[in-house]
């Protein structure tokens, strides 16, 4: 099974409220909706694998996968690599390759990645920054119509702010989800542990990002002293970046994710570092479309280090490039049982939607 020929196409699909306008730290207009770059890659067999990843796919990367063999995942992001594209173009056509894999083998993804140890991915959904009563409303909406038990918010401007945003929710939440903010590194080392003192004081048990990684010193403070449980995803590429993260203590959980690490394998691989020192992990949200969605689902089937609620804002979409939408219930989906990612690419909508 050799590759016949790749194509590409960038997506946008709107957000519809309450997810979309989504103003993340910086303020401005924010994210109206989903973008991605998304790749087939067809065989000369007759196959077609779909992925998804971001950024641009340039013809000349395209041109030198022609001729290979379909199922050299390895030596496929290995030229990639050396024509100079970047992770994220890389990752949809590995997923691409993986989804070819499974339907050639006729099993979904997960059972080539490891097996199926879970039978549905559990989901935390997005919310970007709002005025704490709007705040407060839009997670009472995502509790109530998607069932999530698990919400994030944007945070990392004005800690006022954010503290009275968390008070808000938490207060319309309490036992009936969790919170979880990302500062995206914005409190800085001088301020992070003050911040999350007074977090932990109104509710908050998890928090993302509140200043880089390289600040490891003050993030393991944080855990230690303030007793918050650290997410960290700035800094996480491929596994050789999980290393020095892992082995300062920065985190309770690492955020990798497909367009930073270069694929489905390269997140799994960090997943795999991580869990030779007992820290779990999650999948970031790049504002993903359907096929990056499903893939984390296969992730977190066949992998036992990814575990817990990966990011999505997927509830959000106004519409999908697959067929059939994915659906959330109680803020999870099913991993698909059919062969390679489970799902089929509406084409038309694919038309539809490129920008």
């Amino acid at each position: 099974m050799k590759i016949r020929a790749l194509k590409s196409w960038t997506v946008h699909i709107p957000y519809a409220p309450p997810v979309g306008p989504y103003v993340g730290r910086g303020g401005g207009g924010g994210t109206l909706g989903g973008a991605a770059l998304v790749v087939r890659v067809d065989t000369d067999d007759g196959l077609t694998g779909w992925g998804e990843g971001t950024a641009r796919l340039e013809p000349a990367a395209a041109d030198l996968l022609t001729g290979r063999r379909a199922d050299d995942v390895e030596g496929a992001l290995a030229a990639l690599k050396e024509s100079g594209a970047g992770p994220g173009p890389a990752s949809g056509v590995e997923m691409a390759l993986w989804d070819l894999l499974g339907k050639r083998a006729g099993l979904p993804v997960c059972s080539l990645l490891g097996g199926r140890l879970r039978e549905e991915a559990e989901f935390t959904a997005c919310m970007g920054l709002k005025e704490p009563s709007e705040s407060a409303a839009t997670a009472r909406e995502y509790v109530d119509r998607w069932g999530f038990t698990s919400l994030k918010t944007k945070a990392g401007n004005d800690p006022g702010q954010d503290l009275a945003i968390a008070e808000a929710v938490v207060r319309e939440i309490d036992g009936e989800a969790e919170l979880r903010p990302d500062a995206n590194g914005g409190y800085g080392p001088e301020r992070a542990f003050e911040v999350m003192q007074q977090m932990k004081a109104v509710g908050v048990n998890r928090f993302e990002d509140p200043c880089d990684g390289e600040h490891a010193e003050v993030l393991v403070r944080c855990r230690e002293e303030a007793g918050m449980e650290i997410l960290v995803n700035q800094g996480v590429t491929g596994p050789e970046s999980a290393v020095p993260l892992l082995a300062s203590g920065a985190g309770d959980y690492l955020m990798p994710d497909t367009p930073a690490a270069g694929g489905v394998q390269p997140v799994q691989k960090v997943a795999r570092v991580a869990e030779g020192f007992g820290v779990p992990c999650l999948m970031h949200c790049s504002h993903d479309l359907g096929l990056k969605t499903v893939a984390i689902t296969h992730l977190a089937a066949s992998t036992p280090n990814f575990s817990g609620p990966s990011d999505t804002c997927y509830h959000g979409l106004v519409d999908d490039v697959l067929a059939e939408p994915l659906v959330f219930r109680q803020g999870r989906i099913a991993v698909p049982d059919g062969p390679g990612l489970g799902v089929e690419v509406d084409e038309e909508k694919l038309e539809r939607y490129s920008i």
